[in-house]
């Protein structure tokens, strides 16, 4: 089969999120598979078309810029234009593209092939969480949230990859349900895998310091600002935990401005300045030994499409703290492979960290083995790529079908 994607963000120039990583490992697994793949992604530096690891790669736009209503405007343009000439160039039988950007709302007015949309995190999210900064943001993303909705029914199947987000197509996009299907994303388990290393000495963490991770932007919409809450009981309850915050800076604070900037007065404020360390970003290469080393990885979003970094931080064998936003509630946490909290709940995300935090050493070599098992028996790549496939060959029916009404 020959697929295209239309994801703006793709690794490594553009790996903005969760969505770079997604399409990365979906891309390349259906080139193993078999099926010729290309992805029109954003140019960094140049416009460009390369083939990665098997991937045909189209890299268009002039403008990189994330936030910018222009910088998306002219990305679109050029990736309806790429699109359209692949499509003719090499016979591309179905589109595949995510939901937050409305990334094919311009394809969508006159496909040439089925279109397939999957459902993900989107500006109704970055609305309803205050996740902007600005009048200019804020009417960019009332504009963006129609166009998401507008393409997303327009589509021929979409893939809902949550519970949540599977009601949210049938119940708030009312699209019937023969068009959804309800498919998790998944991990490459044998990259995300428990790690011998040395990171903890060199980021000054001693061995002996119980070492809880955050990995995401710091913004309001993954809560982090609720989690700072809920730091202070934790420093006064347990002997000295460090907290490693990894993601990029935003201008969403509470009042405006810098998130990690007000983070920062906060908890020299409140006295755990010393058990707080900022890194801007890592690589996987640099992301598996802090998940690796750390004793619980925390997720305390507001709102969520699917949040790969939990199974990613379970892969490497470890429990896990996460509001119920997300793929959390799918997941049987007992209380010690994970416990799930309400969003926005400070009090709630104290308690559970400090209850993860008290595991024995036997706790937690137990927990390792069944938050690995589950991984890796429930979001198996090739369970996921066979799944996708199907979805495609029942989108490529449904366009055939209509043709011929």
């Amino acid at each position: 089969m020959k697929v295209g994607f239309l994801s703006r963000e793709y690794p490594p120039e553009s790996a903005w999120g969760g969505i770079a990583t997604m399409y990365y490992t979906l891309s390349h697994a259906l080139a193993d598979s078999g099926h010729e793949v290309h992805i029109v992604c954003q140019a960094v530096g140049g416009q460009r078309d390369f083939v990665d690891k098997g991937v045909f790669v189209h890299r268009v736009g002039r403008n990189p810029k994330r936030y910018s209503l222009l910088a998306r405007v002219d990305y679109s343009i050029h990736a309806w234009l790429k699109l359209r000439e692949i499509i003719k160039r090499y016979d591309i039988e179905i589109v595949e593209t995510t939901y937050w950007g409305a990334e094919a709302f311009l394809y969508s007015l006159r496909r040439r092939t089925p279109l397939v949309v999957r459902l993900d995190v989107s500006a109704s999210d970055i609305l309803k969480t205050g996740t902007y900064s600005g009048i200019r943001e804020l009417l960019s993303l009332k504009l963006l949230a129609l166009l998401e909705d507008f393409t997303a029914k327009r589509a021929d199947r979409v893939i809902a990859i949550s519970s949540d987000l599977y009601d949210y197509a049938t119940e708030r996009l009312h699209i019937g349900s023969d068009r959804v299907d309800l498919i998790h994303h998944s991990i490459d388990t044998a990259r995300f895998r428990y790690v011998e290393s040395d990171i903890r000495g060199r980021l000054g963490i001693p061995s002996n310091t119980l070492l809880v991770l955050f990995v995401g932007r710091l913004e309001v919409r993954k809560g982090i600002h609720i989690l700072c809450q809920a730091f202070p009981d934790i420093v006064r309850n347990t002997s000295g935990t460090r907290f490693v915050l990894v993601g990029r800076d935003t201008n969403t604070a509470p009042g405006g401005g810098s998130m990690k900037s007000y983070i920062d007065k906060e908890a020299t404020s409140k006295g755990y300045r010393d058990n707080l360390l900022f890194i801007d970003s890592l690589g996987h290469d640099e992301l598996i030994p802090l998940y690796s080393a750390c004793d619980v990885f925390v997720l305390p979003s507001l709102r969520e499409g699917f949040s790969m970094v939990i199974l990613e931080a379970m892969a490497c064998g470890k429990p896990v703290v996460a509001t119920s936003t997300c793929v959390a509630p799918e997941l049987d946490f007992d209380g010690e492979s994970g416990i799930m909290v309400s969003p926005g709940d400070a009090s709630g995300l104290a308690k559970a960290l400090m209850k993860l935090l008290s595991l024995t050493e036997e706790d937690r070599k137990q927990v390792a083995r069944k938050n690995r098992a589950l991984v890796e028996s429930r979001f198996s790549i090739p369970a996921w790529v066979s799944r996708v496939v199907d979805v495609y060959q029942k989108a490529l029916e449904r366009w055939h079908g209509q043709k011929h009404e």
